[in-house]
């Protein structure tokens, strides 16, 4: 690809699609088309070349992009893009899905009363996603010593595991680790315990 990419500062979470045109001249020129999230939000990206750089962070603004590095702006409409470049779309991945699960106090293997809810949506996506990678974080509350609490977000992390290999995701595919009560979801005093931060999050990309 004679363009280079990297996410603007506007909003990191843009969404961003690299077309080419499938017909026309013999050195056609890189497409770079900005798409809006699921719910409408839209970032930035800037797009360099040989020849300048040029910032996108409209929905369905774009550039042209020219084997001599020349980059010229578009603006489609989301009907156009959608219309046009409908089996590229149709091949993109799932984007990225996050569970938490909750746990009881002081418990690895308790969950608490909302999560098995959790569960069973978290399954249900499981089932139909094309081999998916997951990313298992441990965490705990601010109740007890720094070391317990890594111990702690370790097994609650590795109880996850345990349930996501059962449901026939392959170890290999599972990335795991945990921070203990560094990242609390709830900001409390050291030692204060909390419902909230007794947790584990599961993303699934």
């Amino acid at each position: 690809m004679k363009a280079a990419i990297r996410r603007g500062r506007v909003a990191p979470a843009a969404t961003l699609v690299v077309l080419g045109w499938l017909a026309g001249c013999s050195t056609p020129p890189d497409k770079i088309i900005l798409l809006p999230d699921p719910d409408g939000k839209v970032g930035a990206v800037v797009v360099h070349s040989a020849s300048g750089e040029r910032t996108i962070d409209k929905a369905y603004a774009g550039v042209d992009v020219a084997q001599s590095g020349k980059i010229e702006t578009t603006m489609d409409s989301q009907q156009d893009v959608e219309t046009r470049y409908s089996d590229l779309l149709a091949a993109r991945p799932p984007r990225p899905m996050t569970f938490t699960l909750f746990f009881l106090f002081d418990s690895a293997t308790e969950l608490a009363p909302e999560s098995p809810a959790t569960v069973q949506k978290m399954k249900a996506v499981l089932a139909t996603w094309p081999a998916p990678q997951v990313v298992v974080i441990g965490h705990t509350d601010l109740a007890g010593s720094q070391e317990f609490n890594d111990r702690l977000s370790m097994r609650r992390a590795q109880s996850a595991v345990a349930f996501l290999i059962k449901e026939g995701i392959p170890a290999k595919q599972i990335e795991t680790t945990w921070r203990g009560k560094r990242e609390p979801l709830v900001q409390t005093p050291d030692g204060v315990p909390n419902r909230m931060n007794r947790r584990v999050v599961i993303t699934i990309q």
